[in-house]
């Protein structure tokens, strides 16, 4: 009997990432996240236009930003998500670069995302030393507003 339990116990502990990983798939699809986004669609990526393409891999789920065509300027995997009210939602992101972490205050993010008409903006973005990135939907540094990105027609590499 104990060896019965323990047999399952390892079966369910195993399959545990791989469902974390197909339930944080679900919940970015049904939050209707998956895809490429942009403030402007109509232009390539820039530094003022990034794109934020948010894919499923395999068993992983991802968001990378692009800076220019061709270009990724940071790719992060996504760990977790919850939704927290219909048009907010909680996800933890960390630093995944070519396979390779990074250590920096980045490398473990918490982004809170607004989604509203078809369009979302981060309402926060703090990285795991407290720093944050966004906040109160504004860059700490510029007090500038995070901008709304809209989702655009799948054109990889732009």
């Amino acid at each position: 009997m104990r060896r019965k339990a323990l047999i399952v116990a390892v079966s369910v502990l195993a399959g545990a990432p791989a469902a974390n990983a197909q339930s944080v798939a679900d919940t970015l699809s049904k939050f209707g996240l998956i895809g490429t986004w942009a403030t402007d669609c109509s232009r390539p990526a820039a530094s003022d236009n990034y794109l934020t393409v948010y894919a499923i891999k395999g068993a992983d789920v991802s968001r990378t930003y692009r800076d220019k065509p061709d270009h990724i300027y940071n790719n992060y995997k996504i760990v977790s998500a919850t939704v927290q009210k219909p048009d907010l939602l909680a996800y933890t992101q960390v630093w995944d670069f070519d396979g390779k972490p990074a250590a920096i205050a980045a490398d473990r993010v918490k982004v809170l995302l607004n989604m509203a008409g078809g369009r979302f903006q981060i309402v926060s973005s703090q990285g795991s030393d407290g720093s944050f990135f966004v906040k109160d939907r504004k860059y700490p540094g510029s007090g500038n507003e995070s901008p709304w990105q809209s989702k655009c027609p799948d054109q990889p590499g732009r």
